[in-house]
């Protein structure tokens, strides 16, 4: 043997011992690397069985949302229904109320005025049927009747 065989065996010996240690070291790595996909396997599976709890109340609470917004639209609509129907029915009565109220105050008013501005007024004669000094012309009488009524 010569000294290059030996060398050439301490060599491949070395060689195989630090392939070895490399095997077993990528051995280790993978175990460890095998323990964690298992761990990380384990709670995602519970985070996802918890989303899909979640997804599924979520779903329950959207579709109880939907129903009462259904629900305020239908009650929405007869309400308005119902205020259009009830104008229809009130208009007509609630304005003859109110021209009645603003009649009546208006005649109120008036009677009150009149009641403080009450002149005393004339007897007309009885006459003939000439025309007397009492009695007045018709044209006289309307323009009195005309300036009571702007007073009034």
């Amino acid at each position: 043997m010569s000294t290059i065989s030996v060398v050439l065996i301490v060599i491949a010996i070395v060689g195989l011992v630090v392939v070895a240690m490399a095997v077993q070291s990528l051995i280790t790595t993978l175990r460890s690397l095998r323990t964690t996909v298992e761990d990380l396997r384990v709670e995602t599976m519970t985070a996802v069985a918890e989303l899909r709890a979640t997804v599924a109340l979520a779903n329950g609470e959207i579709e109880r949302v939907d129903s009462l917004l259904d629900t305020a639209e239908t009650v929405g609509a007869r309400v308005e229904a119902t205020s259009r129907l009830a104008w229809l029915v009130m208009r007509n009565p609630l304005v003859k109320l109110a021209s009645v109220s603003v009649a009546t105050d208006r005649n109120a008013r008036r009677l009150t005025r009149n009641d403080a501005q009450i002149n005393a007024v004339e007897p007309l004669a009885i006459t003939d049927g000439t025309r007397g000094s009492s009695r007045r012309s018709k044209s006289a009488r309307n323009t009195t009747s005309r300036r009571e009524r702007r007073v009034s």
